[in-house]
């Protein structure tokens, strides 16, 4: 079960992303949002995903590695050019340089979010046991 916990959201999330991206003919217009915003989404999509990431990496480890969040940014990076090179062959999508900059812009946050959400942890355990 507890790889189940682990490891799940991450899967559902990742089949999401490239779910959607498997969309043909898709433009920023089409899904109700001002010119732009795209990347506020591949950001969100992106921060998501390495909070998830990191959880699965970390789960049920108290202690804080760094290892941890190279390994969250350059998989999450990998999978945003992933991502990117699958949508340069959906038809009506393209490949874009500033989406995948996005993309690593939102895995970058996440990651923060995630080592400091876990620090923070880390310190109320270490507290408690005073």
């Amino acid at each position: 079960m507890g790889l189940c916990k682990r490891w799940l959201p991450l899967s559902i999330w990742v089949i999401m992303i490239f779910s959607l991206s498997s969309i043909p003919d898709v433009t920023p217009g089409d899904m109700k949002f001002p010119v732009g915003t795209d990347k506020v989404v591949h950001f969100s999509e992106y921060a998501i995903l390495a909070v998830l990431f990191f959880r699965g990496l970390s789960y049920g480890n108290r202690r804080f590695r760094w290892t941890l969040l190279f390994a969250t940014i350059a998989t999450g990076a990998a999978l945003g050019g992933l991502d990117e090179l699958y949508q340069s062959y959906i038809p009506g999508r393209d490949s874009s340089f500033f989406d995948f900059l996005a993309d690593i812009a939102g895995i970058t946050a996440g990651s923060l979010f995630a080592i400091l959400k876990n620090m923070k942890m880390i310190r109320k355990d270490r507290l408690e046991e005073v």
